[in-house]
């Protein structure tokens, strides 16, 4: 029998061969930067996590420490160009997350003195401080242009193709995932939960509140500035735009659909949120009109996010037969994404009468539809309200089962 060391170094080794292997499964350059994206993401999720999910801080401004490592990184790679430094590229992200660990250091002195809706405001303006500061002198928080191949090669390898990326972001997606898991088995991860759900009891046992948020907020900055130079890897490039609350919004959408609190919560959330992201900005110009209604749904019907959904359903199938389950969730299922197709498709015919007069006709979803036939438009309406009444017929069915 396998001993719990051995189960979790099998484990480890899965999702390090896994990661590495992701890349090789994929040719297209346009995937290589999907997945990377999504990589980078993930560790800016989990950083953003660490402290709202782990210490109960919500942090507005958060994309601080991922510009920051950014910044920094593009300033060592302008160096690294003209050739007066060399630094491997693969170990870049480390300068990135010291930067970030740095801004981290600096902001959280005072900010993590509050906690609640005051930490929130403060980070914001924090935030809103430096956006202005970034567009009022541009020439010292504007833009950058790196080259990524220039004076990088080590060993000679290069670094000019999208696999080669790609390979670097899982390596370090990997390190972030793993440090970050183990880092709340610690003593230092234990209290952080405990001072997020109840500070005078942690503080009554001899810890300070102060000290255990300052450290959690500098962790999750180094991780934000790490995710920040892979950015600046991908893209070659830095824009002062990381510093927006927009970024910050994207995150906490992300993290709060995959479930706040829980580890696997925002590498879930990200995960879905950026495809999603990604597929539908790239066939619809009213994506943000989604995010928002995506959003709404899960606060009002899934708080606990799909992390916490998936728990909270175990005692449901371990207690029916997998016929019951599968009949249960088709009823559900289904109805739902009858619902969603239709409204969406009636969404997109009004933002074309309204924005593209000139138009007849638009592609969703890699499907032609047209605005010009009365049928599809009754259709349209008759599969959505069908689709409706049939969600809310199994819901109540549901809900009258539970009482």
């Amino acid at each position: 029998m396998f001993q719990p060391k051995s189960l979790h170094e099998i484990m480890w080794g899965f999702i390090f061969i896994s990661l590495i292997s992701l890349p090789m499964l994929i040719s297209r350059d346009w995937h290589f930067m999907v997945l990377s994206q999504i990589g980078i993401t993930i560790i800016f999720a989990i950083s953003f996590n660490q402290l709202l999910g782990q210490t109960g801080l919500l942090n507005l401004g958060h994309s601080i420490f991922m510009g920051a490592g950014s910044y920094f990184s593009g300033l060592i790679l302008l160096q690294i160009n003209s050739g007066a430094l060399f630094i491997p590229l693969p170990i870049l992200p480390l300068f990135g997350g010291l930067a970030g660990f740095l801004v981290a250091g600096i902001t959280g002195y005072f900010s993590v003195k509050r906690s609640g809706m005051i930490f929130a405001m403060l980070t914001l303006a924090i935030l809103e401080f430096v956006n202005s500061f970034s567009t009022s002198f541009p020439s010292i928080l504007g833009g950058i242009i790196v080259d990524r191949t220039l004076n990088t090669n080590f060993f000679n390898f290069d670094y000019g193709g999208k696999d080669t990326v790609c390979f670097i972001v899982m390596a370090w997606l990997f390190i972030a995932v793993f440090v970050s898991y183990y880092f709340l088995q610690t003593p230092l991860g234990k209290m952080c939960n405990a001072v997020r759900e109840n500070v005078s009891r942690a503080e009554y046992i001899g810890y300070s509140s102060y000290m255990v948020r300052y450290l959690s907020f500098c962790y999750s900055g180094f991780l934000a500035g790490i995710a920040g130079t892979l950015f600046v890897i991908n893209y070659e490039l830095f824009s002062p735009e990381v510093f927006s609350l927009r970024e910050v919004f994207n995150i906490l959408s992300a993290t709060f659909i995959g479930g706040i609190g829980f580890f696997l919560g925002p590498i879930i959330g990200t995960s879905i949120f950026s495809l999603c992201s990604i597929l539908l900005s790239n066939s619809t110009e009213i994506w943000p009109l989604y995010q928002g209604v995506i959003l709404i749904i899960f606060v009002l019907y899934f708080p606990r996010g799909l992390a916490g959904f998936f728990i909270d359903q175990g005692d449901f199938v371990k207690s029916r037969s997998k016929l019951e389950v599968l009949n249960h969730y088709f009823k559900i299922i289904v109805p739902a994404m009858v619902t969603v197709l239709s409204i969406t498709w009636l969404i997109e015919c009004l933002n074309t009468i309204l924005h593209h007069q000139e138009k007849t006709d638009f592609i969703f979803l890699w499907i032609l539809f047209s605005i010009s036939n009365p049928l599809n438009w009754f259709l349209a309406i008759s599969i959505a309200i069908l689709g409706i009444c049939l969600l809310a017929t199994n819901l109540n069915k549901r809900k009258n089962d539970a009482i």
